[in-house]
């Protein structure tokens, strides 16, 4: 190593100017290896949010299924439920049927 001179600037030695290249050269070493990790994990990231896409799209597509059902259901209940009105209809009537000839028959003995 030299030794400066009073009054110029310091000089560094060949050895020194190898330790500062070699510095520099772990430091960007440690950079370029934080970017390829974050690279990586960007991309494990992008995988993990495109499979949850793909699910939600699968998800969105078993919801559309299940409301195409509830609607059949609320169709064939309300069939349903014309037809139990009917029904009951049919039932009151036949009571009355049943009275009339009940009273008619009384009538004629």
């Amino acid at each position: 190593m030299t030794t400066p001179v009073a009054g110029l600037p310091i000089s560094f030695s060949n050895d020194d100017a190898k330790a500062n290249v070699c510095a520099k050269a772990q430091s960007s070493i440690n950079a370029l290896a934080s970017l390829v990790k974050s690279i990586i994990k960007n991309s494990h990231t992008n995988d993990h949010l495109t499979s949850t896409l793909k699910q939600f799209a699968a998800c969105d597509q078993q919801l559309v299924l299940a409301q195409d059902h509830i609607n059949k259901i609320e169709h064939t209940c309300q069939h349903l439920m014309f037809q139990s009105d009917i029904l009951r209809l049919d039932t009151q009537e036949l009571g009355q049927i049943q009275q009339t000839l009940t009273s008619m028959k009384l009538e004629d003995h």
